[in-house]
């Protein structure tokens, strides 16, 4: 009876496939038996075909009588699969597992913490383990006489990920776990099982597939379309759902600028966690980095260079959502360059101020940004210079103001490409002091008087000229008076102030005022009329 086990066994592996067959004609002097010992797997697997064929007489056939044979039993040869990357810990039946190596049916391979392998059928097709992953290969054949394939992968923990090529009809490809069947004839899919079994998940990206609970007798299978996906929990039946939508990743890379770096990946409602690899192909054979985990992801370990990026939105159930794809940018030199001033939290005024930082070698220039706000959006100013780190920048508005420099290099091709960004400076602007208003300065004798405001002081200049090119008095005071130190004259003084607040910042001057130091009669070239004693002649005040 160990035969009928065996069949029985072939055919539940998929209800849903139960009847497939290929077409047979008997040819003279062949028997059941001679049949099955040609065709299928096992000689002793006859009474399987009688019953497939309802024969009543199975012992009498006929020269080109007409039969099914069960495709699920036909022999086949072994076309094993070769191994096309490996990352990390990944072992074949407990052996390292290298690339160029293949595997073959019966193979177990465990897949570890930071583990990953592409796997290249004999059909083309593609399958990916993943991290943490227990699978087991159980069938790889090629079947020549029915012109078809058949591949069996046992999943019992982790996900397998397969790229499966356009199969011939009757042809199998199957993913199995513990609790449920996944079953395509060319698409790309997932299907993962939880660390304790406590459910299966099966994703599609394109095409079809069929899954099936294993434990629901007479269950049917159900078909998931691309853009859905299925969950099984033990006793229960497939449940399919609506994907997440992929992470809308832009047309530009995404740039990590340090190593360790944050992926700035864009969030997804609905997700608990994603799931992100990095390649350095286009049909991502060679998974140099993937993470599965909440945001943010943090990737590292990678050198500087352009790569392939997909992502994927995970919901409660463990269902990965739409692949988003993009590229990646891992951009760590050159080094930025050090800040030199203004220096940490510095007050400046809005005529402008000067930017320097450190020289770094291999810099053939910087490049410069200005914000309101650490995240530079949006920006106030961008500027490119070359030679010295240094910027001199024109007037800025009030308020605080972000800074952050970094060095330009070229690349392979003699652009110029910046590196990281410094860590943010930042100074405030704050407006310059009022000028003081001339008609709010009084002059009584030799004393000069005006308002002061509070916190400020005065810087007084006395000039012969309204130009002040020829200063007489030069002084800064704290109250809001002066006495006047010019000597007299007959002509006028010109006379101007300017505040000057706690920071140093200073006004403008305020308009020229003329004042009078003497009260002298004055002969027809300016100078003092003298009494016979030598006295200047006073004029009535």
């Amino acid at each position: 009876m160990s035969w009928r086990i065996l069949a029985a066994a072939a055919l539940a592996a998929g209800s849903a496939h139960a009847q497939e067959t290929v077409p047979y004609e008997v040819q003279p002097g062949e028997s059941l038996y001679v049949i099955a010992g040609r065709l299928l797997e096992d000689s002793r697997q006859w009474p399987e075909v009688a019953r497939l064929n309802r024969l009543t007489r199975p012992f009498r056939l006929q020269p080109r009588q007409r039969l099914l044979l069960p495709a699920g039993l036909m022999k086949g040869a072994v076309a094993p699969a070769r191994v096309e990357y490996v990352r990390g810990p990944v072992n074949a039946d407990g052996a390292p597992l290298r690339i160029g190596e293949l595997v073959g049916e019966g193979v177990a391979l465990d897949v570890g913490a930071q583990g990953f392998v592409s796997l290249r059928l004999h059909d083309g097709s593609l399958l990916q383990l993943q991290a943490n992953s227990r699978t087991k290969v159980l069938r790889l054949r090629d079947l020549p006489a029915a012109q078809r394939r058949n591949t069996l992968i046992e999943l019992n923990q982790g996900r397998v990920d397969a790229t499966v090529a356009p199969q011939s009809p009757g042809s199998r490809f199957q993913v199995k776990t513990p609790l449920a069947t996944a079953g395509v004839r060319g698409t790309r899919f997932g299907v993962a099982v939880g660390a304790q079994a406590e459910r299966t998940v099966a994703d599609v990206i394109e095409g079809a597939v069929e899954v099936q609970a294993l434990a629901r007798e007479g269950g049917l299978p159900v078909a998931v379309q691309a853009g859905q996906g299925a969950v099984v929990r033990p006793g229960g039946p497939p449940l399919r759902k609506a994907l997440l939508p992929a992470p809308g990743l832009p047309a530009e890379p995404l740039r990590v600028e340090a190593n360790p770096g944050l992926l700035p990946l864009p969030t997804v409602p609905g997700a608990e966690r994603y799931r992100v690899e990095v390649a350095d192909d286009a049909a991502f054979t060679r998974v140099l980095w993937s993470a599965e985990a909440p945001l943010p992801l943090v990737l590292d370990g990678l050198l500087d260079g352009r790569y392939r990026l997909r992502a994927r939105a995970m919901d409660g159930d463990g269902l990965l959502g739409a692949e988003g794809a993009g590229l990646l940018w891992v951009k760590t030199t050159p080094v930025p360059p050090l800040a030199r001033a203004p220096l940490p939290g510095a007050t400046v005024g809005p005529q402008g101020v000067a930017i320097t930082c450190t020289e770094v070698q291999q810099a053939q220039g910087y490049l410069l940004q200005l914000a309101g706000n650490p995240r530079f959006e949006p920006l106030l100013q961008e500027q490119r210079g070359s030679g010295r780190c240094q910027f001199e920048l024109p007037a800025l508005p009030v308020g605080e103001v972000y800074w952050r420099v970094a060095s330009l290099a070229p690349e392979g091709d003699g652009r110029l490409e910046r590196g990281p960004f410094s860590d943010p400076g930042r100074f405030v602007v704050v407006p310059l002091p009022p000028a003081p208003q001339a008609d709010a300065i009084t002059v009584d004798g030799g004393q000069v008087h005006w308002q002061p405001l509070d916190g400020y002081r005065y810087r007084v200049q006395v000039a012969t000229d309204t130009g002040f090119a020829a200063l007489v008095q030069d002084q800064e005071v704290q109250a809001g008076s002066v006495t006047l130190a010019a000597p007299p004259r007959c002509a006028p003084y010109a006379l101007r102030l300017q505040a000057i607040d706690a920071h140093g910042r200073r006004s403008p001057f305020s308009p020229p005022r003329l004042v009078h130091t003497d009260a002298s009669v004055c002969s027809s070239d300016g100078s003092p009329v003298q009494q016979a004693g030598g006295e200047r002649v006073q004029t009535a005040r």
